[in-house]
């Protein structure tokens, strides 16, 4: 609660320190008060006076707003009309100055913003534990069904498999922890940079993603040249891929190939990764990096998901310097599902990069 009064969710609601006068409890429901507050609910910040003299203050920080109501501040309030606000049960209701409104307000606003970091904070905490829970239970009982058999049954094909797919979990993992790392600490989500090949990088993650999920969708690098672009890029480099692929593999329906094309325009590396995968109309892809936000056909298609993954890779792409776009191309509808071709754009600018260019 706050100190003064104040008008929310259409409702008046009493301060700590400065209460609602009798009179305003008993008349906010009346066409006269509800039409004032309708009237100022969409104005900007400063103060508004009420049809019976009592003062409104609106502060505003941009992420925010309160309202404020019920006060009288100094030089501001109508006297005369307030004159039939006055009870004779005493409620504390001083007259306050304009600067007191505003402190209350600058307060008030930045005690939302730490309540809701906090929350933003225990949820991040919540879905970390949630997400590590489950894939370590997925690879503790892979490793568990290998123990269970006589180590000469032992296959080297499926140990390979079973060591794939605690990598890729350990993946995951790191994904996780790298967000939840974000989400607590942005302004420290660096870590120490270093130069690569950037077609390298890809060239791990389709070995590591090879028979992921044991779907028949394989990862294809293509070039008209060899790629030799080196870019200078933190540890979440990996992830970012990992993020990509993993989520192009995850949509794509059995038999279909995820395209990562590479393409060298002067000294700049295009980077288009195509797959596909559940339709997105206009409106969807400009919410795609969203926290929390999924497609209605991407959650016909697969109902868990977080919707963290695309809005992480975004977070990812801005501390790397590279541009990061979408686009969707309707193909088909299977089973109540619009399907179409997803493509995911990288563009590495090349330019002089020394290794304090992310310190």
């Amino acid at each position: 609660m706050a100190l003064l009064p104040m008008y929310i969710d259409d409702k008046l609601e009493d301060g700590t320190l400065i209460k609602l006068l009798p009179f305003c409890k008993s008349n906010c429901e009346r066409t006269r008060c509800k039409e004032y507050y309708k009237s100022i609910n969409e104005c900007s910040n400063g103060i508004y006076v009420c049809p019976y003299g009592l003062n409104s203050y609106i502060s505003n920080n941009g992420k925010n707003r309160v309202i404020f109501t019920g006060i009288k501040i100094r030089n501001k309030y109508d006297k005369k009309k307030a004159k039939a606000t006055e009870s004779q049960q005493y409620v504390y209701n001083p007259v306050i100055n304009e600067n007191d409104c505003f402190e209350f307000g600058r307060d008030y606003l930045k005690n939302i913003e730490i309540v809701n970091e906090s929350k933003n904070k225990m949820q991040a905490i919540d879905e970390l534990l949630h997400e590590t829970r489950s894939l370590n239970r997925r690879i503790r009982t892979s490793i568990d069904l290998l123990w269970e058999k006589e180590e000469e049954e032992y296959d080297d094909a499926e140990l390979l498999q079973i060591i794939k797919n605690a990598h890729i979990s350990s993946y995951m993992i790191s994904s996780r922890f790298s967000y939840f790392d974000y989400t607590l600490n942005p302004d420290r989500f660096i870590g120490r940079p270093y130069k690569h090949n950037v077609f390298k990088k890809f060239d791990k993650m389709r070995k590591l993603l090879k028979d992921y999920m044991r779907k028949n969708v394989w990862i294809t690098l293509n070039s008209s040249q060899q790629i030799d672009f080196q870019y200078l890029i933190l540890p979440t480099f990996e992830i970012l891929l990992f993020i990509l692929l993993e989520n192009a593999i995850k949509y794509s329906p059995n038999g279909q190939p995820v395209n990562v094309d590479f393409n060298m325009k002067g000294e700049h590396l295009e980077v288009i990764i195509s797959s596909m995968g559940p339709y997105n109309n206009e409106n969807e892809i400009l919410k795609l990096c969203e926290k929390g936000f999924r497609g209605e056909n991407a959650k016909a298609l697969e109902k868990s998901g977080q919707g963290f993954g695309l809005s992480f890779a975004k977070e990812i792409c801005a501390t790397h310097g590279i541009d990061i776009s979408f686009n969707s191309i309707y193909s088909h509808k299977d089973h109540g599902i619009k399907y179409g071709k997803f493509n995911v754009m990288l563009h590495f600018e090349k330019k002089e990069q020394g290794e304090d260019s992310y310190l």
